[in-house]
């Protein structure tokens, strides 16, 4: 018999969702997109070149990956969701404090390294937390919590770029310990983690509030692929997706991370102003991860792939800022394309290798973003480096958007196009309709 269920304004995963987004504010999207105001002062006191200053960024980055691929997903399926995330989240902090000792490149990468221990996993759990609690809104649900991220890049560099003048940069940044500890430990505590069967029936609905029917759950596990490790990696489209997000991250964040020596030291702005646009970025970025997720629930890979395209344009506009108008212009596209990135992660695992492979492919999918995302700030300042100018850089990486949306051309949405077949199915035997 088929039942009515709560509306979607009570379901449960939406208070995971806000408790995404605000651990995101405090944990990810502060301290990520605060980090490029960073690079003007270390560059002042010590006199670094700017691969050097942005290096913290590659070892952050380079952490992240390691940990997410390799570590994450044994830990959490022995220890627990909860254990895991509330360890990186302290180690996070810990690194922020390491600000407080930086006297050298050894101590400046050390801090690196501890923040990304801490930071990518703490990307991944979220995602995992989230991504456990829905099946028909993924992508809208993940974005919602990635908002915070972007929240988060709209305050704290404002705030950060206040702070610094009046407390240094060491305190300033060991200031963002303080909040993860304060905020975001306490919220990973007492937040449920993992949800019931009967938690999830709302999402496993084949239509808006009506319970799906035995035969229907039964057609849905069916749906699913289980894999192995093994089976995994022979896959050419596995290749293609883990490809495509590590070449797509370095060319976002090689954008990101070097923008403010860009508009400081190239176009002429003030630090100042360039502060304020990358807050603007990030206020475009906010509004651009609902279009995006709901985008990705709809299209799935290929509108995946149309929102590579998108970064590609965004690298092309790069070539015209010359002035604060142009400089205005070119963060709206970058906060636009920007903004639909991180949260194609879960829908990427989730619509091609299914529910019982999350755990596997979503930690090696975020630990190759966080590699593309610590190799792309580093390549875009070395060719810098060497030619004096960014346009070899901002060409090249124009390139690589085109070659990540090109590679994701190959891969299928398996699991989603399965789950479409048996609902599909399910819903012409209740209505007496013929599917097709």
């Amino acid at each position: 018999m088929e039942s009515t269920l709560p509306t979607g304004k009570r379901y449960p995963g939406w208070w995971v969702v806000a408790a995404g987004f605000v651990i995101f504010f405090f944990s990810f999207g502060g301290p990520t997109y605060s980090m490029s105001l960073l690079y003007n002062e270390v560059i002042a006191e010590f006199g670094w070149t700017r691969a050097q200053a942005t290096g913290i960024y590659a070892w952050k980055g380079i952490t992240g990956a390691v940990v997410a691929i390799l570590l994450i997903g044994p830990a959490v399926q022995r220890f627990g969701l909860k254990p895991v995330f509330l360890t990186v989240l302290v180690i996070q902090a810990l690194g922020f404090f390491t600000f407080l000792n930086v006297s050298s490149i050894g101590t400046y990468f050390l801090a690196g390294f501890l923040i990304g221990l801490g930071q990518g996993a703490v990307l991944l759990c979220i995602k995992l937390l989230v991504a456990r609690w829905f099946m028909r809104n993924v992508g809208l649900a993940g974005a919602m919590a990635l908002v915070g991220s972007s929240a988060g890049g709209v305050i704290f560099p404002i705030v950060i770029a206040m702070l610094i003048p009046d407390i240094g940069w060491r305190m300033t940044y060991a200031l963002i310990g303080v909040t993860i500890l304060l905020v975001s430990v306490p919220i990973v505590i007492f937040v449920k983690q993992d949800p019931s069967e009967e938690d999830l029936l709302p999402e496993t609905a084949n239509e808006k509030g009506v319970r799906p029917s035995a035969e229907l759950v039964a057609a849905t596990r069916a749906a699913d692929l289980p894999e192995t490790y093994a089976q995994l990696i022979r896959k050419p489209m596995f290749w293609g997706i883990v490809i495509g997000v590590f070449i797509i991250a370095a060319v976002d964040q090689g954008l990101f991370q070097n923008m403010q020596l860009y508009f400081v030291q190239e176009v002429g702005l003030s630090r100042s102003t360039a502060a304020w646009l990358l807050s603007l970025t990030s206020l475009i970025g906010l509004a651009s991860k609902f279009i995006a997720g709901k985008f990705f629930d709809v299209y799935s890979v290929k509108g995946i792939a149309a929102w590579y395209l998108l970064i590609a344009l965004m690298v092309l506009l790069a070539f015209q800022v010359s002035s604060l108008p142009t400089a205005i212009v070119f963060v709206c596209a970058l906060g636009l394309a920007h903004g639909g990135l991180v949260c194609e992660g879960p829908v990427l695992a989730k619509h091609v290798f299914g529910p019982r492979n999350m755990d596997k492919v979503l930690p090696i999918v975020t630990g190759c973003f966080a590699l593309g995302s610590s190799a792309g700030p580093v390549l875009l300042a070395y060719i810098f480096d060497v030619t004096g100018h960014y346009t070899w850089g901002f060409a090249l990486f124009a390139a690589f958007a085109l070659l990540a949306a090109f590679l994701l051309t190959f891969v299928r949405p398996l699991y989603r196009d399965r789950l479409r077949a048996v609902t599909a199915a399910d819903k012409a035997m209740r209505t007496g309709a013929v599917p097709g």
